[in-house]
């Protein structure tokens, strides 16, 4: 396994960051009004329609609970490595508003509660 680019103190400070929570609370609501607009037919949208209803106007608890997991995003994590720097505010802006909307994409299913969709091969190891 690879070395993690930050340490887990850093990456602990970073999701404690207060430039970074307003961020991620507009992309939080962002993603929300994304999700309302998607076909009722797509993969786990009932889920994912009830989270984007929860989280459409987000309190700074609801964006400070995703932090941590937006921070160990593989991209974030770069992002904020690539600052060269231990100091949270300085890495923060080194992460872009589309890196942040793009954490939360791709982080909504987990938090929505919609599990992966099942493959052939899932399909078979449980028969």
């Amino acid at each position: 396994m690879p070395a993690l680019p930050l340490s887990l103190t850093t990456m602990c400070a970073l999701a404690s960051e207060a430039s970074l929570l307003p961020r991620v609370r507009m992309a939080i609501a962002v993603i929300a009004q994304e999700v309302f607009v998607e076909a009722s037919t797509s993969p786990g949208y009932p889920l994912r329609w009830n989270l984007a209803k929860t989280v459409l106007s987000p309190s700074e608890a609801q964006a400070a609970s995703m932090m941590v997991g937006l921070v160990v995003s593989p991209t974030l994590l770069a992002a904020a490595a690539a600052a060269s720097s231990t100091d949270t505010a300085t890495m923060a802006a080194a992460i872009s508003d589309e890196q942040i909307l793009e954490a939360v994409r791709a982080g909504w299913n987990a938090v929505a509660g919609v599990g992966p969709a099942p493959t052939a091969e899932t399909m078979n190891a449980t028969t």
